[in-house]
């Protein structure tokens, strides 16, 4: 199903779902999840302030999207494509049991990042 233009407070709402989706032009703020699983894509969007708790991230493609203040916690990225995109005092960190992000087979094009925690190392080479 497709969005567009539309703003997502705090959480998502029916029918809209973190899979199979495509989301153009929205705004995401505030959202806090648990152990979603997100193979959705999202073009030109804008996530400000969410927090991801074990997000399984499979095949999600992200085309120029900024995110914001954003923490991902044990998040695991398996072949994602992140074209253009900003990342701005993000912190990628570990969760309750020490495990830290993976990014397995991701790709990034053209990807900024300022003022990351934990990122930086990951694809050091890529910004």
């Amino acid at each position: 199903m497709l969005f567009e233009l539309q703003q997502f407070e705090t959480q998502l709402h029916n029918p809209a779902g973190w899979d199979d989706h495509v989301f153009m032009y929205c705004d995401f703020s505030n959202i806090n999840t648990e152990g979603a699983i997100i193979g959705a894509t999202f073009q030109g969007c804008r996530f400000n302030n969410c927090d991801w708790y074990w997000g399984l991230f499979n095949t999600a493609i992200f085309v120029q999207v900024k995110f914001e203040n954003c923490t991902f916690r044990g998040c695991s990225f398996y072949d994602c494509r992140f074209i253009e995109c900003e990342f701005l005092n993000c912190e990628f960190t570990i969760d309750s049991f020490n495990k830290s992000c993976s990014f397995d087979k991701s790709v990034w094009y053209g990807c900024k990042q300022e003022k990351c925690k934990d990122i930086e190392s990951e694809f050091k080479s890529m910004f």
